[in-house]
């Protein structure tokens, strides 16, 4: 049966041939918004710890990282081809030199097809434009924007730091490059109903982009948004709610793009809320369920 939207798993396997395993790793790249470069101290709702294994903290050199998440692949799932997903904080936040010197080392990899690069709008400079066009013509490459919201108030509540035009400049910007771009949306921000994310889909429907990510927001501990949630200032969203708002969200996005991730997951003893983003398979299942009740699919409101 034709899945109700598409999948960044099938994307790799139409361009590769085959399936493709993304290995993550954490550079030890830090963050203009924690560095008080806005006057903020980080999204509301950010924990750096929660991105990924922090491997940076343990002083796990970056070509370990890769060799180990390979041989996992290798072995485990008997998989050979690689995307290096550089995962952690700002990934184009550095000198020219030491990012140039971090994306070589990815793709000299036997078995890399490709870089998957996670930054900020904010964070693309003239000289990273460049370096990322030199690097695009070497492998495929993908620029992940957090934007989160297309709504400047929901942006500042959040303390993001950027605004939306931020954003659509970034766009902007990487479009005439060989590059997939890929935005990074969450669902159940304060403030935030279906009007705004029906709003929110819309707007990102109209852009020449290639792919997004979709999450619910997560509660985690020792953030001020764990201090909101326990003031009963926010709340989580049940998972009935939130795949009503995927749905509603993918239902306005033409079929071309490509859904890269429909959840979120964080390790168990800092999560908060909502507890059911600990098993994202009830999250894909319940997702599909409801496009099939709905008889739904991707784009069904984008093309009329």
């Amino acid at each position: 049966m034709q899945p109700p939207y598409y999948k960044f798993s099938q994307y790799l396997k139409n361009q590769y041939g085959e399936k493709v395993y993304k290995v993550c790793v954490d550079a030890g790249f830090s963050c203009p918004n924690r560095r008080n470069k806005t006057g903020y101290n980080g999204c509301i709702f950010c924990r750096v710890d929660s991105f990924s294994r922090m491997q940076s903290l343990k002083k796990i050199d970056i070509d370990d990282q890769i060799e180990q998440g390979i041989l996992l692949a290798r072995e485990r799932l008997h998989i050979d081809k690689y995307i290096v997903y550089f995962q952690a904080s700002t990934n184009t936040y550095a000198p020219i030199d030491v990012l140039e010197t971090m994306f070589r080392k990815a793709i000299n990899h036997k078995g890399v097809v490709g870089l998957s690069i996670a930054t900020r709008p904010d964070c693309l400079s003239a000289g990273v434009i460049e370096l990322l066009k030199t690097i695009a013509g070497e492998t495929d490459l993908w620029i992940e924007l957090g934007l989160q919201s297309t709504h400047n108030s929901t942006l500042e509540r959040m303390q993001r730091g950027h605004s939306y035009e931020d954003y659509l400049s970034a766009v902007e910007r990487l479009t005439p490059l060989p590059i997939r771009i890929c935005t990074h949306m969450m669902l159940g921000l304060p403030g935030e109903g279906k009007e705004e994310i029906i709003s929110s889909a819309k707007k990102i429907a109209a852009l020449v982009i290639h792919e997004v990510k979709i999450h619910p927001l997560l509660i985690l501990e020792e953030t001020p948004m764990a201090e909101l949630y326990r003031g009963s200032k926010v709340k989580a969203l049940s998972l009935a709610d939130y795949t009503e708002q995927v749905c509603d969200f993918i239902e306005e996005l033409p079929s071309r793009m490509v859904i890269q991730r429909l959840t979120a997951e964080a390790p168990d003893k800092i999560l908060i809320a909502p507890r059911w983003a600990l098993n994202k398979h009830k999250v894909f299942q319940s997702v599909e369920n409801e496009f099939c009740k709905r008889g739904s699919r991707q784009g069904i409101k984008f093309e009329g």
